[in-house]
């Protein structure tokens, strides 16, 4: 059984791994887990074309501007892996940045899988395997490296910097490390 919060209304998509949210008149940051997208921003890590195209690619999903901005009322589901009572939930499952740690569902789709599934991020366990998803999002990733998917195809990054996820993770893979 997982804590969910349903219709939420979305405020804005900042990236492929971040979106903003309205929760009881809070503005708050959503990472949905187990993703983790290439950069699209400068910062810490490098921007790679990867980054970009899944920026663009969750804006156009949730139905936003290219500055991330709703184009109407987008309504979400949220949904943690866990079954801590709302409040606590609200208060302790966050990760670094302060973001709420949680799956987003829009229109009955699982988010977080599909960015997995379309290659936009690889399965990534940094804050613990999918205790719901587990072996949807190893499935998921499976199938993105097969159909060499965005990240997962050498020609997506070939003309800049990269993720090298071979070397990043021993066994070759976020969803198996």
């Amino acid at each position: 059984m997982a804590t969910r919060i349903d219709n939420v209304k979305l405020t804005k998509v900042v990236d492929g791994d971040t979106v903003k949210v309205e929760i009881e008149g809070q503005q708050e940051s959503l990472r949905p887990i187990c993703t983790d997208t290439e950069e699209s921003r400068p910062g810490n890590k490098p921007v790679t074309n990867a980054g970009k195209e899944a920026s663009r690619l969750a804006k156009q999903y949730f139905g936003c501007n290219e500055k991330g901005f709703p184009q109407s009322d987008v309504r979400v589901d949220i949904e943690f892996d866990t079954s801590d009572p709302r409040h606590v939930c609200l208060q302790r499952h966050r990760g670094n940045y302060g973001r709420l740690l949680c799956y987003v569902h829009k229109d009955g789709e699982n988010y977080n899988l599909k960015a997995v599934r379309d290659g936009w991020s690889p399965y990534f366990v940094k804050y613990g395997r999918s205790r719901l998803y587990h072996e949807d999002f190893m499935v998921a990733e499976a199938d993105a490296q097969s159909a060499t998917r965005m990240i997962w195809d050498p020609q997506t990054n070939a003309r800049g910097a990269n993720r090298d996820y071979g070397a990043l993770i021993p066994c070759g893979t976020y969803g198996t490390a």
